[in-house]
């Protein structure tokens, strides 16, 4: 059987991840070839994709996003060292279909996927947007494996449009339970399944794999701030210094919400590190400071302490108190104003936690894979 997936898979560490573990998984039954759908161009930079960006974000966003991707050799060589991971890890379609032709994929796949990463926040894509897999034909299985939802309420219009879409679909699930439940209000019934981000569904040992050797000698603190303030940064190297450890950090990483105070932050940069990298940091770090969902799941995978900052916005700071809460990993929002709040915590029963995420795992594998069975269904049907 042959299916596509739709999401985002590059620029970014976490979208780059899930991408690749949804690959891995539904690659690895016999019966099933999964291909992500390429919407992009095939090059990081092309007059398509600045085309698009321009409709979709403006000028002055567009402006910044290319200086701060392309004009600085150090983010060049990031963006570079992302895409050939993906060019190397992940099997993307060989053709780039626009929101005009993705009709053309019926005549190769049986069915698709939408999910996981923000691809339903509204405040981020439309809710007709290819994302909700519109351009599937009649009689294909239309599956939703974890898409973040992203906002807390949405006006009528909006409700009625999501509740058309999800008609549509044979499967559907989400990744915070506070989506879950936005969804089942929305269609009036327990239409929503909550599943694990990608990146937990697959086994411990795939990450393994690619994070084995070691890049950074000695105890150090792995500070990976999406955005983030000067205080914030300034309460990581208090920290570091009490308890004598050197800071491990990525400068630069939104650039639609820079922090200058980067270029003096850290001890040791990293500008060219590819997604398995990214991976390797915290999987050797003494203690983990972060603003970002996909850093705290590996922080979780790997055992190490993190602390979190809250991402600007409420509905951000939703995805990460929703999974502080389903793994009952306890408060890690740092206060700010006391320097001994992480000192204070207590310390993260890892065995409790496996065993929540073992019984979460097996539990959103299940909703895969009996969606599998329906693709499998559908297909027999179809051929007679």
């Amino acid at each position: 059987m042959k299916i596509a997936g739709l999401t985002w898979w590059r620029n970014n560490y976490g979208s780059t991840l899930q991408a690749y573990a949804l690959q891995q998984y539904l690659n690895a039954f016999d019966d099933v070839e999964y291909d992500i759908i390429c919407q992009y161009g095939k090059k990081i930079a092309s007059f398509d994709n600045f085309v698009d960006k321009l409709r979709k974000i403006g000028v002055i966003q567009t402006t910044r996003r290319i200086f701060w991707k392309f004009i600085i050799p150090n983010l060049r060589k990031r963006n570079q060292a992302i895409q050939s991971f993906v060019d190397t890890e992940i099997r993307i379609t060989d053709d780039s279909y626009s929101t005009d032709d993705m009709g053309k994929l019926n005549d190769i796949y049986e069915a698709f996927i939408c999910g996981s990463d923000q691809i339903w926040n509204p405040m981020l894509e439309s809710v007709d947007s290819i994302y909700w897999l519109g351009f599937a034909a009649e009689g294909k299985t239309k599956i939703a494996y974890a898409p973040s939802f992203g906002v807390n309420s949405v006006d009528e219009g909006t409700a009625k449009k999501i509740r058309k879409n999800l008609e549509t679909f044979d499967a559907v699930s989400c990744r915070e339970k506070h989506g879950v439940d936005i969804l089942n209000k929305i269609c009036g019934k327990e239409l929503c399944t909550q599943v694990l981000d990608p990146t937990l569904l697959i086994e411990p040992t795939c990450w393994n794999k690619l994070s084995d050797k070691r890049n950074i000698d000695g105890k150090y603190i792995f500070s990976y701030m999406l955005r983030g303030t000067k205080e914030q940064r300034q309460y990581i190297e208090r920290y570091a210094k009490k308890h004598g450890l050197k800071i491990v950090t990525i400068p630069f990483l939104d650039n639609e919400k820079i922090c200058m105070y980067d270029m003096k932050f850290g001890d040791i940069k990293i500008w060219d590190a590819n997604p398995a990298m990214f991976i390797n940091f915290i999987r050797y770090a003494d203690k983990v400071f972060t603003d970002s969902f996909h850093c705290m799941v590996f922080s979780t995978i790997y055992h190490r302490d993190f602390y979190t900052f809250p991402k600007i916005g409420k509905a951000q700071l939703n995805r990460m108190t929703d999974f502080m809460n389903l793994l009952l990993l306890g408060n890690r929002m740092i206060d700010e104003k006391n320097d001994d709040f992480c000192d204070e915590l207590k310390e993260i029963d890892w065995n409790r936690v496996d065993e929540i995420l073992n019984e979460k795992r097996l539990q959103s594998r299940k909703y895969l894979n009996d969606a599998i069975d329906i693709v499998r269904k559908n297909a027999d049907e179809n051929s007679l």
